[in-house]
Order: C-alpha cells, then structure tokens, then sequence
C-alpha cells in the first residue's frame, strides 16, 4: 500500500492532500510557504502545520510517506526549490519531487502531455510543455514587474481606477469599499497607506473589485476586461513558443487554467477565453479550472513508478 502527498504552494497560501493511490484521504490550507514572500521560518512552521494537519485527518503517519510533489510558486528563484525540497525532506519519507506550481497544474489537465495552462491567482504565469516535456513559460515576472490579470494587479488597478475616477469628480463604488476595508476614512490615508513600506495586500483587493464591476461600477468592469485580455496575449505569447519548440507538427497543443481569479471571476474568465479562441480556434480549451492537486498526487505517483527507489527529483526542464 502506497502512501502520496500533493501540495500546490502559491504565493498567499498552500493546499495539501494525502492519498491512498488514487484515493484522497484528506485535503488541507495552510499559509504560503514561498520564502520570497514570508520569512524561511514563517514558511517552514507553515509547512509542518499544514502537514501534520492533513496526516491527522487522514490518519496516516508522515514516516509512511511513499512519494510526495510539491508545486511551488516561485521555483525557477535560486534558493527556492533547494530550500522546498530540504524543508519537505525533513519531515515526511519517501521520494520527494519539487516542481513549479504552474507545471503540477500542467499535469492535472495533461498529465505528461503537451498543454498550456493559465495561471492566475494572486500572482499570474502561463507555463506549456510540449510533447518531448520541454517547458517555455510566459509572464510571471512579478507584481512589480508583470502578473497581468492576477489579484495583486487586480487590486492595484482597481484602485488606481478608482482614485483617478475620484480625482474627475466621478463617483465610484470602489473608493468607499476599499475605505471601509482598509480603515482610512480620509482619502488621503488611503493614498499614504498605498504607498506604505513594506506596500499593503492589493491582491486583498481583488474581490472587491470583482463585487464592485458586478454592481456595474465601470472602472472595475474595465480593470477585469482588461486583465482578461492581458492573460489571453501571455497565453498566446506561450502557445506560440510551445508551437515553435514542439517537434511534431500535428501537435494543437490545449488550454487549461487556474487560480482563484479565474476560478470565481468570470468576467476575467470568460474574456481570456473569447480572445483565445478568437486568436487560436483549433485549440482545445478545457472548460472548467483544473486542481493543481490532482497534478501534484499523479506526479508523486508517476516519480515512484519510475523510481523505483527512495530519492529525489525535480520536474521538467525549461526550453
């Protein structure tokens, strides 16, 4: 009897389950384990929390292990995956294998095979593989940088929406939202507490904005608009990379996503989709978003086969 750990770590929080085979026994969050975004400490308490939590529901000890795959958000930073990997090693047996939390997604809509999948969450990336397993990725370059359509720059833009709006005269609804939220009822200490060292949570932001555009407030419909385009031109951007790599022309690779943006913002959602298929029509998209999870428990499993032995492994190699 084989024992498996999955675990999607993002950048605000970090999902775990443990199967029996293809049997999830139990599933548990806890807080990020990113160590570019929290403490190492913060991030390795968070980690023994989460694990021991989910070894408790399930009722499996963590020395029973027989395979694990963490998906970590941030992997490809020096540091991360080593450190992912000595944390994840020093607490649970077995094989361990560290991945980037777009590739586990990867897998749970194509396992092994060619794709591209959308992430966006509170950071945002797109990440292909094409049929020899050579990896490209697109965006994902951060929230100062990039993360188009995710939740940091839903709430930043959102926000600066707003405030533009409120400089016109205009009314908003988000404006007196975000007030309320972050406890500054003058403007200007919003503005000050925008601009705070370290900078607040914009990606906290985000489902007020989602709210304010259904309520029809018209500078958040345009911040989601847009940030659905922007994740359909990184998709592409991806896509055509992959096509550009993949040495089997008769390869159409399909189009998966996830993340909390796309997962419950359908505005964002369905315009990413419209422009996909507008720009690649013979792609196949996948309707619903995908469980990194499920991604991470068939990598685990699929490192054990091949194996064979205690170890460990990392996932693809970039192209």
């Amino acid at each position: 009897m084989a024992y498996f750990l999955g675990l999607d770590g993002g950048g605000s929080k970090t999902e775990c389950a443990l199967a029996e085979e293809e049997r999830v026994l139990a599933r548990s969050r806890g807080g990020s384990i990113k160590t570019i975004r929290v403490p190492a400490e913060t991030a390795r308490e968070n980690l023994r929390a989460l694990l021991l939590e989910v070894s408790a529901q399930a009722g499996v000890p963590l020395d029973k292990i027989s395979a694990s795959c963490a998906g970590v958000s941030g992997v490809s930073v020096p540091g991360i995956s080593a450190w992912a990997r000595e944390a994840l090693q020093s607490q649970v047996a077995g094989l361990v294998v560290i991945c980037g939390d777009g590739e586990v997604a990867l897998d749970a809509a194509f396992p092994g095979q060619p794709g591209v999948l959308v992430v966006a969450g509170t950071g945002s990336i797109v990440v292909g593989r094409n049929s020899q397993g050579d990896l490209v990725n697109a965006g994902g370059f951060g929230h100062v940088l990039s993360d188009e359509g995710s939740g940091y720059w839903i709430g930043r833009q959102g926000l600066g929406a707003a405030i533009r709006a409120w400089d016109r005269g205009e009314p908003t609804l988000l404006l007196d939202r975000v007030r309320e939220f972050w406890k500054t009822p003058e403007v200007w200490r919003l503005v000050e507490h925008a601009h705070a060292t370290p900078p607040p949570d914009f990606a906290g932001l985000a489902p007020l904005v989602a709210a304010c555009a259904e309520e029809g407030d018209p500078g958040c419909m345009e911040v989601l608009l847009e940030g659905g385009r922007q994740l359909a031109e990184i998709a592409m951007l991806a896509y055509r990379k992959l096509r550009r790599i993949e040495p089997d022309p008769s390869v159409v690779p399909g189009i998966a996503f996830t993340g909390s943006i796309l997962r419950h913002v359908a505005m964002v959602r369905e315009t990413m989709i419209e422009s996909i298929r507008r720009q690649a029509p013979a792609a196949p998209i996948v309707p619903e978003a995908v469980d990194p999870i499920a991604g991470a428990l068939w990598r685990a499993r699929t490192a054990l086969r091949s194996a064979g032995a205690r170890g460990s492994a990392d996932c693809g190699h970039q192209a």
